[in-house]
C-alpha cells in the first residue's frame, strides 16, 4: 500500500494518525520536492519514528515513480509530505498512477499552509479568489500568465493569494525581491496597471512556524526585504471591507 502522509507545518503540529501510519510502514520516505522540510524537523522526524528516511528528489516522484510504486506493491511505502498531501499536482499525479497499477492508497490529512496564509492574513476567506504561482525563470521558460489569474481576481473584487516557486537546491521559496521584479515584468508585458511602485501586497513568510514573519508593504519596498530559508507567498488584497481593515488593524 502506498500512504500519503500529512506531516503539517511544524515538528509540534504532526498528527498522531500521520505517526501511527508512518511507523506501519517498511519503508518512509520523504518529500524534498513538494515541500519545504528543514534539517531539524528531519533529524526530529527520525528520532520520533525510529527509522531511517528515504528523500525523494523531483525525479524519484516523476521519472522513478514506477520503482516506487513497485515497492508498494509488495510492502507499504510512505511518502511524507509538508503540510496536507493531495494540494500538490506532483502527489495527486502518484495517486491516479497508483490506483492504476492495483495500488492501494491511503491518504492521512495534516494542517495546510494554505488555511493558515488565509487564516494569518486577516483577510475574509470567502473573498480569495484563485490561487496562482510566480515561477522561477530559467532560461527558455519566464511565465507570467500569473498576471491573468490576478487581474480577474482583482476584476471580481477577490483577494489573490499567490504563491512562490519552490527551489529545492536552496531548500526555499523564491526570494521576495525576484518575485517582484518578475510581477513588475508581467506588469510591462500586460500593461493592465495591476501593479506600480505603490501596490499594496501582504508578505507572508514561514507561517505557521515559530518565527514566522508577516507584513503590509508595497512592491517598491518589498526589494528591500530579505528573509532565511523557508516558505513565503504574497497576497494581492482587493478592497478591504470594514471588517477586514478591523481585525487587520490588530493584528499587524
Amino acid at each position: 500500500m502506498l500512504y500519503l502522509i500529512g506531516i503539517g507545518l511544524d515538528k509540534n503540529d504532526i498528527p498522531l494518525s500521520s505517526i501511527e501510519a508512518a511507523k506501519a510502514c517498511t519503508l518512509v520516505c520523504l518529500d524534498r520536492y513538494t515541500t519545504f522540510v528543514d534539517e531539524d524537523r528531519i533529524a526530529f522526524l527520525k528520532k520520533l519514528l525510529g527509522k531511517q528516511l528515504q528523500e525523494l528528489s523531483r525525479s524519484d516522484m516523476e521519472e522513478d515513480l514506477p520503482e516506487l510504486l513497485e515497492k508498494a506493491k509488495k510492502y507499504n511505502v510512505a511518502i511524507l509530505v509538508g503540510g496536507d498531501p493531495l494540494v500538490a499536482t506532483t502527489h495527486k499525479i502518484m495517486f491516479i498512477e497508483a490506483k492504476k497499477l492495483g495500488v492501494q492508497v491511503k491518504v492521512v490529512h495534516a494542517n495546510s499552509a494554505l488555511s493558515v496564509l488565509m487564516g494569518e492574513s486577516g483577510l475574509d476567506f470567502y473573498r480569495f479568489g484563485q490561487i496562482c504561482t510566480i515561477s522561477k525563470w530559467v532560461q527558455h521558460y519566464s511565465p507570467v500568465s500569473f498576471y491573468e489569474t490576478i487581474q480577474r481576481n482583482h476584476t471580481n473584487e477577490l483577494h489573490s493569494l499567490v504563491l512562490m516557486d519552490y527551489v529545492p537546491e536552496h531548500n526555499s521559496s523564491l526570494e521576495i525581491k525576484e518575485a517582484v521584479r518578475i510581477m513588475e515584468e508581467a506588469e510591462q508585458k500586460y500593461a493592465g496597471k495591476l501593479f506600480d511602485d505603490k501596490t499594496t501586497i501582504f508578505v507572508m513568510h514561514k507561517m505557521g512556524l515559530p518565527d514566522q514573519q508577516k507584513t503590509i508593504t508595497t512592491l517598491k519596498q518589498a526589494k528591500m526585504l530579505s528573509f532565511a530559508n523557508g516558505p513565503t507567498a504574497i497576497i494581492v488584497p482587493a478592497k478591504l471591507s470594514d471588517v477586514e481593515k478591523e481585525v487587520i488593524g490588530s493584528m499587524y
